[in-house]
């Protein structure tokens, strides 16, 4: 009954974050008595720790490259610290909570230095791509130590912030990643690599070419789970990865104070699609101004001189978007120049633009 208690309590010791865990170090190693250095050190550093982090969490360690060669710098000595154990120093059975401490500083140190070497191509160039698949049980099995099982690591994984050689902080437990994760960061790779928007059967040939065989329908579900659409909503997406619209505006007396009054480029559309030589969209025109919400104003009760754009929009809805931007004109020829690419024509409103 006894050993099952002090499990039970080990495993909360392994849970705590680094600010509770620190304090709890504070709180038991405050009852040593006769080193007084020990007295001196920890109270200061726990308390100097907690005045600097207030707004955020405490990392565990820093990762850095010296020489193609791994290793880490733990932030705080507290954490690394293995506290030698003298029956007659201790109050009480404070010696049972000290050894909890060293039991977490000893393990947190081993999953950090096992995960350099396993993972250290994620760790030389930070990108997920590089992570190899990993499972709790394959880590044990490859790192074996004393008192660490699957239940244990998997309590103190997730506490342990990481700050990689690029200055971003992880926690660990990102790094036993399942082989599903693992594929969905490539397909995310080869999606953002190209220009072109691939179909899944495209995808198909990139990863085989990896080396990484998939069906079509686990790429596509892979796909979903980042959240990525599918090759006919993003081909719509005619402006790049990089422009970013504002939400639709639809285009009546009380929304015209939504529209800014700085320059950018803005793009008109009506509800329903209209067929252009490769697709089908909504959109009707593409243009630019120094003052959005003035240039919009003169499409309201179709005053435009714009003959191409009253036929089209006479007897339905307006709604507008817009991207603010100094480089308006600039902004405004990329946009029609990836119209014209995605669907085979410039927008039905405009006459020029678009050519290279």
């Amino acid at each position: 009954m006894k050993n099952k208690v002090g499990r039970i309590i080990l495993s909360k010791v392994l849970s705590m974050s680094l600010e509770q865990y620190l304090k709890y170090i504070h709180d038991k190693t405050s009852k040593l008595k006769n080193t007084q250095h020990a007295l001196r050190l920890l109270p200061y550093t726990y308390k100097k720790e907690m005045k600097k982090r207030t707004s955020k969490r405490l990392i565990y360690a820093k990762v850095l490259v010296k020489k193609n060669n791994l290793t880490f710098r733990v932030t705080n000595p507290l954490l690394m610290k293995n506290i030698h154990l003298d029956n007659h120093a201790i109050l009480g059975n404070g010696i049972v909570a000290l050894k909890w401490i060293n039991t977490r500083n000893q393990l947190s140190k081993h999953i950090l230095k096992s995960l350099l070497d396993y993972q250290k191509s994620f760790w030389l160039s930070g990108n997920e791509i590089d992570l190899k698949p990993l499972t709790l049980q394959e880590f044990l099995k490859m790192y074996p130590t004393q008192f660490l099982d699957k239940s244990r690591l998997s309590r103190l994984l997730p506490t342990l912030l990481v700050e990689t050689p690029q200055g971003k902080v992880i926690c660990l437990r990102r790094l036993l990643p399942s082989r599903k994760k693992c594929y969905s960061y490539r397909i995310q790779e080869i999606v953002n690599q190209h220009d072109v928007h691939l179909k899944d059967a495209d995808i198909k040939k990139y990863l085989d070419y990896q080396g990484v065989h998939l069906s079509l329908r686990s790429i596509c579900y892979y796909r979903k789970s980042l959240n990525i659409p599918n090759y006919k909503y993003r081909i719509s997406h005619y402006y790049g990865k990089n422009a970013q619209f504002s939400d639709y505006i639809k285009l009546y007396k009380g929304q015209y104070n939504r529209i800014p009054t700085e320059s950018g480029v803005y793009e008109l559309s009506i509800s329903k699609k209209i067929k252009y030589l490769k697709n089908y969209s909504e959109v009707v025109y593409i243009g630019a101004s120094k003052n959005i919400r003035k240039r919009v104003l003169s499409y309201s009760n179709l005053k435009t001189k714009n003959a191409r754009l009253k036929m089209i929009v006479h007897d339905s809805t307006l709604f507008v978007r817009y991207i603010l931007s100094n480089d308006y004109k600039n902004l405004e020829k990329c946009l029609l120049r990836h119209f014209r690419i995605t669907y085979g024509e410039l927008p039905k409103g405009n006459k020029l633009g678009g050519k290279e």
